[in-house]
Order: structure tokens, then sequence, then C-alpha cells
């Protein structure tokens, strides 16, 4: 699982430097592509980026005009992230990259084993995120 984790974000590093953007740059232009209008700590939370490197992360895409952070008008204490045109279009290319990604991973099985794969992964990630609460 670990090799295979490692090829993947090798396989992603190398799809997404055409587009000038990094691994946790990339992280958080997806996850506002799929879920928009997130708080940092949201964010955070659904993505691979930790909490503490996540502010600068923003600050770096902010600065190069990719997101925007806006008043919160549910929670004065946070901002609500958002992608600009400019994010929205590079986390269409991003995402287009991933997909490829994840299809060359998923060519040499059969439906079958993409299910079991699906069901191990959900088994493995579950026991994981228990083991972390406690």
């Amino acid at each position: 699982m670990v090799r295979t984790y490692q090829k993947c974000s090798e396989s992603l590093t190398n799809g997404i430097k055409p587009l000038g953007i990094k691994l946790a740059q990339h992280d958080v232009l997806i996850n506002l592509l799929l879920l928009p209008g997130q708080t940092q700590q949201q964010l955070a939370q659904h993505s691979f980026v930790t909490k503490s490197h996540m502010s600068a992360v923003l600050a770096e895409m902010e600065e190069a005009g990719l997101l925007t952070r806006q008043s919160n008008v549910d929670d004065k204490r946070s901002k609500v992230i958002a992608l600009t045109a400019t994010g929205l279009s590079l986390a269409q290319q991003a995402f287009s990259v991933q997909e490829k990604v994840v299809a060359m991973m998923l060519a040499p099985l059969t439906d079958k084993q993409v299910d079991e794969l699906e069901k191990m992964s959900r088994s493995a990630a579950r026991a994981l995120g228990q083991a972390l609460e406690n």
C-alpha cells in the first residue's frame, strides 16, 4: 500500500508539474472544486495538507490569484475559501490529471477487483480513523 501511495504521488506530481502547482496546492484545488465554499478548518479536515501547513499553502495560492478568503457570515472567526476563475480553470485541469492517474492505476484490474479494492480501502481507512480517535 505504501509503495502504491508513493507511485501514485509521484505520478500525480509529474502530471501536475506542467500546470505549475505542487501536490498540496493540487489537493486544495480539488477539494474546493468538489466541495466549494469550505472554511480553512474544513479544508484541512478534507485534505492531505497538515493544519500547520494549510495557512502557508492558502496564502501562496491567494497571492497567485487562485483563491480568495472571504468573511464567513455564519462564523465571524473563520473565512470561507473560494476559487477564482483562474483557480477554477486550474482545478479542472488538475482534476483531469488526477482522473488519468486513477485510470492508469485501475486499468489492469477487473471490475470485481476494483470493487474489492474499494471495500478493502474503506475498511482500512475506517480502522485507521478509529485508531486515531482513541
